[in-house]
């Protein structure tokens, strides 16, 4: 028996190394759809008199519609608040105000007051004018929401590759093992 080890990496290790990254995959691939499912679309639709349905959709799944009739519609309004990236600078996000509760307009906060007040003028117009005809409106802040999203899931693939690669690579090793003795 010698004591210097084979130049070749045994397949044992090869398949150990290969579970190993073939697990290690798995968290990255649930954190990466989860991040890419976030509701960040918001769609708002109104038909003419009523009802209205309020639906948050993500990238693989939507939520249920939450509907409401014209008499539970109470208006809309801006919510502000202090961003944490400066001193004195506001965000603002638009909300849909009804008796059961306030739902958001847009996913995420928004630099411009303006640009949230746009997203709220055909809902006060929708409910200031009767008879009015019905509209249809969304917010989509998906690609912003999903970045960390495609980075785990990528990541997840490469790693998932990895371990694939790893693991052929010990099915032949193991072949050749078997060949030579």
């Amino acid at each position: 028996m010698s004591d210097t080890p084979s130049p070749k990496t045994s397949s044992r290790s090869l398949f150990i190394g290969g579970a190993s990254f073939l697990l290690l995959s798995v968290p990255f691939f649930v954190f990466g759809l989860g991040f890419l499912d976030t509701k960040a679309r918001i769609e708002l639709k109104c038909e003419r008199g009523g009802p209205c349905t309020h639906t948050r959709v993500g990238w693989l799944t939507r939520e249920a519609p939450t509907t409401f009739q014209l008499g539970e519609l109470q208006g809309t309004r801006i919510d502000r608040r202090r961003s944490s990236r400066g001193e004195d600078e506001s965000i603002y996000r638009p909300m849909l105000v009804t008796t059961r509760g306030d739902f958001p307009i847009a996913a995420h906060w928004m630099e411009q007051e303006k640009q949230a007040r746009s997203a709220t003028v055909s809902v006060d117009r929708f409910l200031s004018t009767p008879g009015a005809p019905g509209f249809s409106m969304w917010h989509d802040d998906r690609p912003r929401a999903s970045r960390i999203g495609v980075l785990f899931t990528a990541t997840a693939t490469l790693v998932m590759l990895f371990g694939l690669w790893l693991t052929w690579r010990a099915v032949r090793r193991r072949g050749e093992e078997r060949r030579a003795s």
